[in-house]
């Protein structure tokens, strides 16, 4: 045992720290043992151990029981609290310290809480005195942890943990509440005899000094199966450990920068790895000299013969997470190749990089090389695969252990892609290893050159290869990405300068081309790109992968575009494009899942206006129709109001008649009906004035549902209806309604309901809406109540009332909200409204919206 700390003076020690009498706290450990909480022991020396477990039961019960008699339900109610956030976004952060620092680089994120996910408020508090129990763990535990929080007036509690958000260092509340029907504490509930006390109902804070402390009381075994040091400790350790070594190096500084960064990437990794993966593990594929873990992805439409991608993913990441960022498994279903992902194992690598650097890993027929070989002959053999058609690629280590596999085994593979990676042979050894990653290693092309030819017997042709690098990586330092030029350039027998210079996507992109025209190298530069791979998620066929730590939204993929190198793009497999497709309508954009093939295009989409006039005016100058369809002018952009455009009915068919001349539905304004006249508006006022547009109106309402109403309309979702000739609305016309409640006959939670409809955006989207707002939230400091408008999931317009009420009385518009992120793109426009509330008194958000504009866009929607 260690810290062999007995519960009977622990209790003693524990009542110190606090500030709490001795007695107080000998009662409390007296009521738990007779409430059948702990099991009874001797108080001299035969006491049983103070664990961690026994530590946070007795820490609750001083911490939530407003009296010591009321400790056993205080024990019983608090640790039973499940994670639950306390509004849409709940890990938002409460306080900022410091201002924003310039981008650069990723945040650090927490990485003690993913480990924490999914247990309750009681495990989860003795998990972190496990951790700071532990000698390999405490420091950790001490730079994260902000401290432990609990409220006695209502069953909520919350872990703060400090960490980076938007350039800011912040405290971030994981926050814990009453999961499903438990009954709050017997102090809180009047059928039980609850009384209000305002006295008692206060919050008690404990700051992560104290916690410490108390860790170190505590008494956990030699043989760390502790759940928590199992889980995490050891990782932890391991980064710990480097740490303090980088300290001794002469690159420390940035050492230990990379190690923050990477402590983020396995955070995010494990959270991955919890989720359902789409990959398969294989096992029994050979020797396994590298003692490497082998999965695959095979598409579920592979046509035969089909080609082979070897993804090889960087450190502290795993097969599953590379692939959910890269989105490689979606480019393989769209176009029927099979994926292999070696997987580095923790005991290999204390940061599970690929060991790139290592004598023994850097030979053929050994070690990780020969792995990675087996699990290639065992692919081919069971699934027909390709033998000329063999590829590999990978990230920072994996891309450093791509040029290992292109260099041992030339013969295998038909071309690589190396991102954010270095030579073959850069370094023999981790501190060379440390230098050619921060500093580069400067050789002459034929040197280079001559390490790859000594490393197989093999004589040529060469693999083709594609380098992505971006200038702004602080972790492996671009010089790699010309030296690994220079190494290939002379295998390939080419010059140095390129043959053809570029730009794609903004980008600067060179090749060199063989003696028969053949593009054998080509290298991208992401210009202000950190660390990592370059992204441009989405939906669309040449979108793919998540957004993540070490996976960069730059708006090019280098996943598609390495795929197009290589020449995997030219034939789609109908089948499994249309699988795709299926697949991608019911995954949310963004996610690993396959995207499939590109919604509906222009031609089958509504048409989209052009802004005309100032905001004010144009909210002024709106047509009164039955569902506001703003005017406006001519011009290059396209947008359109998100609702049924009678007017522009009417002109498409007079367009379609031949009575009207064809292209004048853009406005009334500019219409090209003969002498100006606006023929389509004339009717539709005549319509209007005598009452017949109005009826019919009505009478399509009666025929329908409010949920169909909303679908003609082109929205999808539940929670929100379109209101017609509501008195409510912007003109007394039509709007569009939300309402979202929380905390009304005991449902208690987040609750939220939101309409989506698919937009097409051109290069320079922005977007303008009417609103008006009912938040009530005014229950106590936690409940809330919000609007938001996203784009794919990613919120561009909010307005949250946390414990406060906030009313427009009044229509506001909001305009010129910039969407450039997520140009020329085919996204999801989503309408929310949410309402959280932590006790039994009812949160409501509601919202009235109209005139949803979209500059610069086609709606997809069929309205």
């Amino acid at each position: 045992m260690t810290n062999g700390l007995a519960r009977y003076e622990f209790s003693e020690r524990l009542a110190d720290i606090l500030g709490e009498s001795r007695r107080d706290l000998r009662f409390r450990v007296t009521l738990m043992v007779t409430g059948g909480l702990v099991a009874p022991g001797p108080r001299g020396r035969g006491s049983p151990p103070a664990t961690p477990q026994y530590a946070a039961q007795l820490l609750l019960g001083a911490m939530a029981a407003p009296q010591q008699s009321q400790t056993i339900e205080a024990i019983r109610c608090y640790a039973d609290l499940r994670p639950t956030p306390v509004a849409p976004g709940g890990s938002t952060p409460r306080v900022l310290f410091g201002p924003a620092l310039p981008a650069g680089g990723s945040e650090q994120q927490p990485v003690c809480w993913p480990a924490l996910e999914g247990l309750s408020f009681a495990e989860a508090l003795a998990g972190l005195l496990e951790l700071a129990s532990a000698d390999d763990t405490r420091a950790l535990v001490a730079s994260e942890l902000f401290g432990v929080w609990v409220n006695r007036g209502c069953p909520v509690a919350s872990l703060q943990f400090s960490s980076w958000w938007q350039g800011r260092r912040a405290v971030v509340s994981h926050n814990y509440g009453l999961s499903g029907e438990s009954p709050p504490p017997a102090w809180l509930d009047p059928q039980r005899g609850g009384t209000a006390d305002p006295g008692l109902f206060h919050a008690v804070f404990l700051p992560v000094r104290k916690l410490l402390e108390i860790g170190m009381l505590t008494t956990v075994t030699d043989n760390r199966s502790n759940p928590m040091l199992n889980k995490l400790g050891h990782k932890v350790a391991s980064i710990a450990k480097m740490a303090q070594l980088a300290a001794k190096t002469p690159h420390g500084s940035r050492w230990e920068k990379l190690l923050t960064a990477l402590a983020a990437v396995q955070a995010w990794s494990e959270q991955v790895d919890r989720q359902e993966s789409r990959l398969r593990e294989v096992s029994g594929f050979g020797s396994n000299p590298g003692e490497l873990r082998m999965y695959e992805y095979l598409p579920a439409a592979l046509p035969p013969q089909a080609p082979l991608v070897v993804v090889l993913h960087g450190c502290t990441q795993s097969a599953a997470s590379y692939n959910k960022g890269s989105g490689w498994s979606t480019l393989a279903d769209r176009h029927g190749f099979a994926l292999l992902l070696p997987q580095q194992q923790w005991s290999n690598n204390p940061l599970r990089c690929f060991n790139w650097f290592k004598p023994e890993d850097l030979e053929r027929s050994q070690g990780e090389p020969e792995s990675i070989r087996q699990m290639v002959e065992h692919m081919l053999a069971a699934h027909s695969l390709d033998r000329r058609r063999i590829y590999v690629t990978g990230t920072s280590s994996g891309g450093a252990m791509t040029t290992v596999m292109l260099a041992t085994h030339p013969d295998l593979f038909a071309g690589g892609a190396v991102i954010a990676g270095v030579p073959y042979r850069a370094a023999k050894g981790m501190q060379e290893g440390l230098e050619t990653i921060f500093q580069g290693r400067n050789l002459a092309p034929a040197e280079w050159g001559e390490r790859v030819r000594a490393a197989s017997p093999h004589r040529g042709p060469w693999p083709r290869l594609s380098v992505w690098h971006g200038d702004a990586d602080t972790a492996v330092k671009p010089v790699n990405a010309e030296e690994l030029i220079k190494q290939w350039s002379h295998l390939h027998e080419l010059p140095l300068q390129p043959t053809l210079e570029m730009s794609v996507n903004g980008y600067p992109r060179r090749v060199w081309l063989s003696p028969a025209g053949e593009e054998v190298i080509e290298s991208y530069t992401i210009t202000g790109m950190a660390h990592g791979a370059a992204l441009d998620p989405g939906p669309a066929p040449h979108q793919c992968g998540t957004a993540a730590p070490f996976f960069n939204a730059v708006g090019i993929s280098s996943t598609h575009r390495i795929a197009d190198f290589w020449g995997l793009l030219a034939e789609q497999p109908v089948r499994a494009a249309n699988e795709a497709t299926v697949r991608a309508a019911a995954t949310p954009a963004g996610g690993d899942a396959p995207a499939g093939a590109a919604a509906a295009g222009p031609a089958s989409a509504a048409p989209l206006a052009s802004r005309g006039g100032e905001p004010e005016q144009e909210a002024r100058a709106a047509p009164e129709d039955d569902h506001g369809t703003a005017g406006a002018g001519q011009g290059a952009g396209r947008r359109r109001s998100m609702g049924l455009d009678v007017h522009g009915i009417i002109s498409a068919s007079l367009e379609a008649a031949g009575l009207l001349k064809s292209g004048t539905t853009a406005g009334r304004a500019s219409s090209g009906a003969p002498l100006g006249i606006d023929v389509p508006g004339i009717i539709s006022t005549a319509l209007e004035a005598a009452g017949a547009l109005k009826s019919v109106s009505q009478r399509a309402a009666a025929a329908t549902t409010p949920a169909a109403r909303l679908q003609a309309a082109g929205w999808e979702g539940d929670g929100w209806e379109l209101l017609l000739d509501d008195p409510r609305a912007f003109r007394g016309g039509s709007t569009l309604h939300g309402q979202a409640s929380s905390g009304e006959r005991g449902a208690l939670g987040p609750h939220a309901h939101a309409i989506s409809r698919r937009i097409e955006l051109g290069p320079r989207p922005e977007l303008s809406y009417l609103r008006r707002l009912d938040l009530s939230a005014a229950v106590n400091d936690y409940t809330s109540a919000s609007f938001r408008i996203l784009i794919d999931g990613i919120v561009v317009d909010e307005v949250t009332a946390i414990g406060m009420l906030h009313q427009e009385s009044e229509w506001l518009r909001q305009s010129g909200i910039d969407l450039a992120r997520f140009a020329n793109r085919t996204v999801t426009l989503t309408l929310e409204v949410a309402a959280y509330s932590n006790t039994y008194s009812t949160v409501h958000a509601s919202a009235w919206v109209e005139q949803v504009v979209i500059e610069d866009a086609v709606d997809l929607a069929p309205c």
